[in-house]
């Protein structure tokens, strides 16, 4: 399957090359520790990822203070402070975002700036400590009266006073840069769920759903298999790459999902199954149906989405760690 599922969760924000660079080494990261911590098979750890810009917004935010502040620990406080924003206070931090290239600090931190900066962060995700105020918003450079801590909306620099920065001023900067991710990860579900496409589907997942996949694909065994049970007739794979294009061109969908089984031994022989035995889709030895060649294109196309979204949520804080099997 080609990897149109990138687009899904990201938007059309302008970004360097070199902080792509940055941001891409730094989600790289993430994903490997994440990958570790639940014992993954190696050919699980690679390939699977690609990472979205609007994830790439998240972590340039923090690679503006040098640092990349993992989200797996995050209880509900931070959760409810993000989806409490009113539509109005979205629509702003995404004008915001799409205002320039990427948030940057007229000067650097000091080292002590950025250790306050980092403990902060884990308290305000973990505990819910938030600042009193808000980052005053700047129409321009020369607004700035030297005093706290302001944004100009035109270049998207972070002014900050050339004194010591107070917890206040470094709250302030760490909600702002949350809240501008969140923002552009809301608006680009709503446009996405809006255009009533292939993505849309995707998008409109329940997290049960989006959890099913995750843990059916996580649990099978990529070590010894993968792909079909036997090779596609030529039938069925000229079929398989029309009913493919049909499937995101025109929204022809299955009507039921593909069903997932544990083990070989389950599979009836008719029909298709994806078993997490040896990660193949089991397929009858008579010619297969359209119908089940496209509950293969859509799981195909789920489970990229389900990786990259959990990810991402767990980045930004909707989740508060991966979904593990019960």
């Amino acid at each position: 399957m080609h990897n149109q599922h990138e687009d899904i969760l990201h938007q059309n924000l302008e970004i360097p090359e070199t902080v792509w660079k940055k941001a891409n080494a730094a989600f790289a990261q993430i994903h490997k520790e994440a990958a570790e911590k639940q014992n993954l098979p190696a050919r699980k750890k690679a390939g699977l990822f690609r990472l979205p810009k609007a994830a790439a917004a998240a972590i340039i935010c923090c690679l503006i203070c040098g640092t990349t502040a993992a989200a797996a620990g995050i209880i509900s406080l931070y959760r409810q402070r993000m989806e409490n924003m009113q539509k109005q206070e979205i629509e702003k931090f995404y004008q915001l975002a799409d205002a320039g290239e990427t948030n940057s600090l007229n000067r650097p931190f000091t080292a002590e700036e950025a250790n306050r900066y980092r403990v902060l962060t884990e308290e305000y995700e973990r505990n819910g400590l938030f600042p009193d105020g808000a980052l005053t918003v700047l129409s321009d450079a020369a607004s700035y009266s030297g005093l706290g801590v302001a944004i100009d909306a035109s270049t998207r620099t972070i002014y900050l006073p050339e004194g010591s920065l107070s917890d206040e001023e470094l709250l302030q900067i760490i909600d702002f840069n949350h809240k501008m991710t969140y923002s552009i990860y809301q608006t680009n579900q709503e446009r996405i769920l809006a255009r009533g496409d292939w993505e849309s589907r995707m998008a409109a997942m329940t997290d049960a759903e989006v959890e099913r996949i995750y843990l059916a694909y996580c649990a099978s065994n990529l070590e010894t298999g993968g792909g079909f049970s036997r090779e596609l007739s030529q039938s069925e794979s000229r079929r398989y790459e029309e009913l493919n294009a049909r499937y995101e061109s025109e929204g022809l969908y299955p009507e039921q999902e593909l069903p997932v089984i544990k083990t070989l031994a389950e599979y009836t022989g008719s029909g298709a199954a994806f078993c997490e035995e040896n990660s193949e889709y089991c397929l009858p030895d008579g010619e297969i149906s359209d119908f089940a060649l496209l509950q293969i294109i859509d799981f195909e196309h789920k489970i990229p989405y389900c990786f990259d979204r959990i990810h991402y949520e767990v980045l930004i804080g909707l989740r508060e760690g991966y979904p593990a099997a019960k």
